[in-house]
């Protein structure tokens, strides 16, 4: 299997309905795989079948591959984007990436585990912006995952206003108006203040069978989203094969034992700067769970006693969702949230299996629902050991 980046381009502005309530509709501002993996099973039911076919089994139902979430990127589509951990804060004055007008952004991960490490209250001048002296916040979104030149994507919102049609008169209706927010298909460059089409990206792993099925689905534009009969939802796919990064296990693990020393001082515990330690990071909402089935928020595959979980910084999310070929809203799912941050020690000296299950993860990763875009990680974020005060 290779790994391929999936480019969408926004032909029309794109709705991804955030709850059920219907009278103010908010869209979630990215692709989800689920989605994504919903609207090509639609168009191969167009173009060539139904579910008996064996290249809809091939491509959906037998080994199927994982559709990732798309995110927003940059203008032409080029920058695989990568979700902000929840150990990342910035001024609430000016929040953003260092740059005009705004002071940049703070990863607080290893000074969190030095604070968990020996149990006493992290410095609290570490989580006050250091250019105006507020206070900083988490700051959460997408970025190109270069800490050398960091870059938020944010997609343009519009919000469509729309009224009631009374059926006996044809006219407007008492009472009845709401307002539905969508996904733009342009962007606004902040600093040029120039206009540029809307992308969204992802990667993925497929078979050479399953991409000769996939690229005759998007030879052409499909639909995804809600509110599809008014015109919305309208994409166009393309491919392009990428290498997938190895994990940098033992140069990442150097330099953040560096970090977690400067910031335990000299009254670190003995056994604080022993094995090998490793973040992992969510990038799209996990789906967890026990051997009973019941939700939980731990990663079962680092439950051994050859891992020592020294710090986790997550956020529960109900999954929700439409089941078009019931017609009916699949059953809430809830999981741990995107963004979410683990810290593990490694405690044996088999540096190798570790890198080869790290690796194995990232390609594969953890949990329930899989083929759909959850579950999916990011193994040492570069944003965790960035030499900067603030970025």
């Amino acid at each position: 299997m290779k790994n391929y980046r999936i480019t969408a381009k926004l032909l029309s502005p794109l709705m991804i309905q955030e709850n059920r309530q219907s009278d103010t509709c908010q869209s979630i501002l990215y692709l989800p795989g689920s989605t994504l993996r919903g609207a090509l099973a639609a168009k191969f039911f167009l173009i060539r079948g139904g579910p008996e076919h064996k290249d809809f089994r091939s491509l959906f139902l037998d080994n199927s591959p994982r559709f990732p979430n798309l995110f927003p990127t940059d203008e032409k589509g080029s920058v695989l984007s990568r979700v902000l951990p929840m150990t990342s804060i910035s001024c609430k004055r000016n929040s953003g990436f260092r740059g005009k007008d705004k002071h940049g952004v703070r990863d607080t991960l290893a000074a969190s585990a030095a604070s968990r490490i020996m149990q006493a209250s992290a410095n609290e001048n570490f989580w006050i912006c250091p250019e105006c002296g507020e206070d900083m916040k988490p700051f959460p979104g997408f970025w190109n995952g270069n800490p050398g030149a960091p870059c938020k994507f944010e997609p343009t919102t519009l919000y469509h206003r729309h009224t009631g049609i009374d059926r006996d008169t044809g006219t407007v209706a008492p009472s009845i108006f709401f307002v539905t927010q969508v996904m733009a298909d342009f962007r606004k460059d902040d600093k040029s203040e120039e206009y540029h089409e809307q992308y969204l990206s992802g990667d993925m792993f497929i078979s050479g069978e399953q991409l000769e099925i996939l690229e005759t689905l998007i030879e052409d534009s499909l639909f995804a989203g809600a509110d599809r009969t008014r015109g919305l939802g309208e994409i166009q796919l393309s491919l392009e094969e990428i290498p997938h990064p190895e994990v940098k296990l033992e140069d990442w693990n150097e330099i953040f034992k560096a970090k977690l020393k400067s910031s335990m001082g000299n009254n670190m515990p003995a056994d604080a700067l022993s094995g090998i330690y490793f973040s992992i990071k969510l990038e799209s909402h996990a789906i967890l769970a026990d051997k009973f089935l019941r939700p939980h928020s731990d990663i079962e595959e680092f439950s051994s006693s050859d891992f020592k979980l020294i710090l986790k910084m997550t956020k529960a999310q109900t999954v929700r969702g439409w089941q078009s070929a019931w017609n009916l809203p699949k059953p809430d799912d809830l999981s741990v949230a995107m963004g979410s941050v683990f810290l593990f020690q490694y405690n044996e000296d088999e540096p190798e299996k570790l890198e080869n299950l790290l690796n194995e993860l990232a390609v594969n990763g953890i949990g329930l629902r899989r083929e759909e875009g959850f579950g999916r990680i990011s193994v040492c974020d570069d944003l965790h050991i960035i030499d900067k005060e603030v970025i």
